[in-house]
């Protein structure tokens, strides 16, 4: 009987190129890793158990932070639960200082909601002070200014082309600014998400960042599983 739950407690790799929870990037592990053409990027892509992850090409801000446009596509049975905010960097300074996920994308929100208050303050400001307007309801008014900011917002989680071939460029679609950031999500079988990620360095962290400089290694986590990419 202890026999018996050992084998069911026990971890079984997904694939034969995960080791301990983590798939590296291997450009001679044709099953698993290829060089795909996603939203007109060239972007290293590795897959297990119907996962599909991939990245494009690091790119260093003034600001001393790295962007990555990530794609991450669930082809197989259940769910996927997409969090950036677990995705993590190592620089390529001698010490390999870790740079965590910067949530630009929640900051977009916080400052859409600010002007949202107060543009709908300054409605009833102006409403109450002219007579004209005193018989407009004022509180349609504020409904409507968030409401047309969820509609642009719009979603980057879409369905795959039925009978699509899981490798083939993603559809892209026009976003609102504050849509082209990867954001947290469930995919369900046949959809994907997609988005730039920011990495940036710890505060206390005195590394210098150079405008030529590079990552040494991008951890994206999805469902257990560490998608490595070096």
């Amino acid at each position: 009987m202890k026999f018996i739950l050992y084998l069911l407690l026990a971890p079984f790799p997904l694939s034969g190129q995960v080791s301990g929870g983590v798939i590296n990037f291997d450009r001679d592990d044709g099953e698993h890793c290829k060089i795909v053409m996603i939203e007109g990027r060239q972007m290293r892509q590795s897959t297990v158990s119907g996962t599909s992850v991939a990245i494009g090409s690091p790119a260093g801000t003034t600001d001393g932070e790295f962007r990555v446009f990530v794609a991450i596509r669930q082809t197989g049975d259940g769910k996927v639960r997409v969090k950036p905010n677990e995705f993590s960097a190592l620089y390529s300074d001698p010490g390999h200082t870790r740079f965590s996920f910067h949530d630009i994308a929640a900051e977009i929100d916080a400052r859409r909601m600010r002007e949202a208050r107060e543009e709908s303050g300054g409605m009833l400001l102006n409403s109450q002070r002219d007579p004209r307007t005193q018989s407009l309801d004022v509180g349609g008014s504020r409904d409507r200014v968030p409401t047309t900011r969820r509609r642009s917002r719009g979603s980057l989680n879409g369905p795959a082309r039925e009978g699509a071939d899981p490798h083939e460029q993603m559809p892209g679609e026009v976003a609102a600014p504050g849509d082209l950031y990867l954001r947290a999500g469930t995919l369900q079988q046949g959809t994907y998400a997609s988005g730039v990620v920011y990495f940036r360095r710890p505060r206390r962290s005195n590394v210098k960042v150079g405008p030529s400089d590079a990552l040494f290694e991008i951890d994206i986590p999805v469902n257990g599983v560490v998608f490595r990419f070096r």
